[in-house]
């Protein structure tokens, strides 16, 4: 009997735990359920503002993409106008002495037209029949030819420098139209750049603080790169002056020129630079001049940590760090600081008048001083990604990013085709 009951209350327990189970197995599927529904709907949402923002930013790309197109009209309308302007001064020049040397010839026509006129056709035969021998008549005679032929020479001289006048003259014309046609359509062009730019910070007042921060990045960039190419122009005029004096002190003689020309290196171009990374040339390019809009120079992407070279000899300009707000980290994943722009670059003066440009070497990897003198092949840095590169570096992937910008300036600030310089 005690063990029926025994088993009578088993039994109720059992079922009273089957029943608990069961109801609380059920309220867990339910809140498991609405969890995910949760989850999902937050995901959408991420995903919706995800969309939204890379739609803005994309909109901004876009939009810079414009902007650095109407600038690069406007550059390339100011250097047509330059040229343009260069060529009315010439021809305004030239006019001015064929107008005079014009004149003088006429002048010289109407005197001689005046004395034979005055001493009429008769004098030469005058001339001719004084003679008081052969040898005299002779002489007579081909005295009577030179003046003629004088005179004819003289006639086409002036009916050619009247066709060159009017040719002059049609040139400037030319050129005074179409500069006038370039500035309607650079005054065009700035308008449309002024109305983009407007059209870009209305975008960018949308954005996060990351991405309003990598605009003001990119803005400081541009700030930047004026900044240099000004004082790199600065230094190449005081070059070109410094030459020239000692040019018109050396009286014409020619000196030993410093530097390596080339002839005895295989790795040597016909200009006389190498690769400024040891063991590539110019096929290695990565993204070449003006691979995108406002490039201005080569890259060798990747080469983390390899060493970076004078392509030529000369002086160092400039070496500095650009700090800003771009992080850098270690192979480890520690921050070993933040930059913009070139980030740890320099720059070498060479004796060529030309100036190189090395940018984005490796934290604290700088080896040379402004003033220094280096020779061709020797390291100056270290390929690194400071500054303004792209992918920018993250604690996971402290390399990205990672490449060598080279440029080639003329004048200082006229950058040039690196690849028309190297091996």
């Amino acid at each position: 009997m005690m063990k029926q009951k025994l088993k009578g209350i088993l039994v109720i327990i059992t079922v009273l735990v089957i029943f608990m189970t069961n109801t609380s197995l059920g309220a867990s599927a339910q809140d498991s359920q609405d969890l995910q529904e949760k989850i999902n709907k937050t995901k959408e949402q991420l995903n919706d503002v995800n969309t939204t923002k890379t739609d803005t930013e994309k909109q901004v790309d876009d939009i810079q993409t414009k902007i650095d197109d109407y600038q690069g009209d406007i550059d390339s309308l100011n250097d047509k106008l330059d040229t343009l302007n260069t060529n009315i001064s010439e021809n305004e020049k030239k006019l001015e002495e064929q107008q005079i040397k014009y004149e003088d010839n006429s002048k010289l026509l109407d005197e001689r037209l005046v004395t034979i006129y005055e001493n009429g056709s008769v004098s030469y035969l005058d001339l001719l029949l004084s003679s008081s021998n052969l040898t005299e008549f002779i002489s007579n005679y081909y005295l009577i030819s030179e003046l003629a032929s004088y005179d004819l020479d003289l006639l086409e001289q002036i009916q050619t420098e009247q066709k060159q006048i009017e040719e002059t003259k049609k040139a400037l014309e030319n050129d005074k139209a179409e500069v006038e046609t370039l500035k309607s359509e650079k005054e065009v062009k700035t308008k449309e750049l002024n109305a983009t730019k407007q059209e870009k910070e209305k975008y960018i007042d949308q954005l996060d603080s990351e991405a309003k921060d990598l605009q003001a990045d990119l803005a400081q960039f541009e700030k930047d790169k004026a900044a240099i190419d000004k004082r790199l122009e600065e230094i190449a005029k005081e070059n070109a002056n410094k030459n020239n004096n000692n040019n018109n002190k050396n009286n014409g003689n020619s000196g030993s020129g410093s530097g390596n020309n080339g002839n005895n290196n295989s790795g040597t171009s016909s200009k006389g630079y190498i690769c400024p990374i040891p063991g590539l040339s110019k096929s290695n390019i990565t993204c070449g001049f003006y691979g995108y809009s406002g490039h201005g120079g080569a890259d060798f992407g990747g080469n983390y940590g390899k060493p970076v070279v004078a392509a030529k000899s000369g002086t160092v300009v400039i070496s500095e760090t650009l700090t800003g707000t771009i992080p850098n980290y270690d192979l480890n994943g520690n921050l070993i600081g933040k930059y913009r722009s070139y980030g740890e670059y320099i720059a070498i003066l060479h004796d060529d008048g030309n100036i190189t440009l090395y940018a984005h070497g490796k934290p604290g990897s700088r080896l040379v001083k402004e003033g220094q003198r280096v020779s061709q092949g020797q390291q100056i840095m270290t390929v690194g990604n400071t500054g303004n590169v792209s992918p920018r570096p993250t604690p996971s992937n402290p390399k990205g990013g990672a490449h060598l910008h080279f440029e080639v300036r003329v004048n200082g600030s006229q950058r040039v085709d690196p690849a028309k310089y190297l091996p």
